[in-house]
Order: C-alpha cells, then sequence, then structure tokens
C-alpha cells in the first residue's frame, strides 16, 4: 500500500515538467495542423491518417518521462488545450486530447507503471489511436462514406501512432533522458532497467 502511494504522490518538479512539456507539445500541435495540411487530399482514400500520430504524443511522451499515474492524460488533454486556444479546434481539442490521453493511460495503468519498453509505448501508442479514430468516425459521420475507405484509415491511424507517438516517441524519451536533464526524475532511476527490458523483449 505504502509503495502505491508513493507512486501516485506528484512532487513538484515533475508538476513543472509536465507543464512544460505539455505546453511544447501543444506547440507542436498547432505546427503539425500546417504540415497535416497537405495531406488533406489523401483523406478521401483514408491515407491522411499516417500522420495523425503526432497528436498522440502528449499521451505517451510525457508520461515515458514522468512516469506516474495521470501523467498519459495530463499531458495529452493539456496540449490538447492549448492547441486548441492557438488553432480553430476550440474547446473540440480537449475531448480528442481526453479520449487520446485516456488509451494511453489505459496502457501503462495495466503495466501498474512499471513497464516503459518500447512494446508498452507501442501498444499505448496504437490504443490511443483506436480511441481517437472511434471518436473521429462518429464525430466526422464516417458511416457515410464508402466501407472500403474504413479498414485504410484503421491501418493508417494506426501505423502512424505506433510510428510517430509510439517508436518516435520512446526514441526522443531516451535521448531526453541521456542528456541528463532529468536525472531528479523516476525515469532516469529506470533507465537501466529500460534497457535490460528491451533486451529481453
Amino acid at each position: 500500500m505504502a509503495g502505491n502511494n508513493k507512486l501516485f504522490s506528484w512532487k513538484l518538479n515533475e508538476v513543472v515538467v509536465l507543464v512544460v512539456l505539455s505546453i511544447a507539445i501543444g506547440v507542436l500541435f498547432w505546427a503539425w495542423t500546417f504540415i497535416a495540411a497537405f495531406a488533406k487530399p489523401l483523406s478521401a482514400v483514408g491515407l491522411d491518417y499516417l500522420l495523425a500520430g503526432v497528436w498522440f504524443i502528449g499521451g505517451t511522451l510525457v508520461a515515458f518521462i514522468i512516469r506516474r499515474p495521470g501523467a498519459a492524460l495530463l499531458g495529452e488533454v493539456l496540449a490538447a488545450i492549448l492547441e486548441g486556444f492557438i488553432t480553430q479546434w476550440g474547446i473540440t481539442a480537449a475531448i480528442w486530447g481526453l479520449v487520446q490521453g485516456l488509451g494511453a493511460e489505459a496502457v501503462f495503468a495495466v503495466t501498474g507503471y512499471k513497464k516503459w519498453n518500447l512494446p508498452t509505448m507501442l501498444a499505448a501508442a496504437l490504443l490511443s489511436s483506436i480511441f481517437s479514430y472511434i471518436l473521429d468516425f462518429f464525430y466526422s459521420q464516417y458511416w457515410t462514406l464508402q466501407a472500403w475507405v474504413w479498414p485504410i484509415q484503421i491501418v493508417s491511424v494506426s501505423v502512424g501512432g505506433l510510428f510517430w507517438a509510439g517508436w518516435l516517441a520512446y526514441r526522443i524519451g531516451r535521448g531526453i533522458i541521456r542528456t541528463g536533464v532529468t536525472s531528479n526524475l523516476r525515469c532516469a532511476d529506470d533507465l537501466v532497467l529500460d534497457e535490460q527490458a528491451d533486451e529481453q523483449a
């Protein structure tokens, strides 16, 4: 019980890192809207979703660095709220952030917030992608599209999520940890364990 209480006890420096990272990712979300706009013509066949994974990074990268319950959900929601303020999406961005963050948070919760290897990050990214697509399906009324587009969309959002929010977020996170700037966070203590887990995976 004491161990669980300690796990849920956020420190001030972790809250600061959460806010700073979320702001940085929120700005990235804003910038990515311009890049993703170039893929808009591909939406007719569902391939625009290959770029959607960037919008799931708040739920994977923030959690990977902080490694506390709620970090994935808070990271994604805060980044989405910032994006909503500086884009045309408004409050709807927060709804997507909530859904995407829940997907990632669920995977980390299943592991007891103890496994932070690449397979775990990929699983978190994938579930976040699926959650997001389900919301998109109903909000954007994808049932009006031809049915053959749906599997392409699902594969595209999954692949994009696995790459951007899974593999790339994991590599970025590891790179940040190795710089030493996270020496006072849990991820620094877990770095050796992460590497051993990757070797066994």
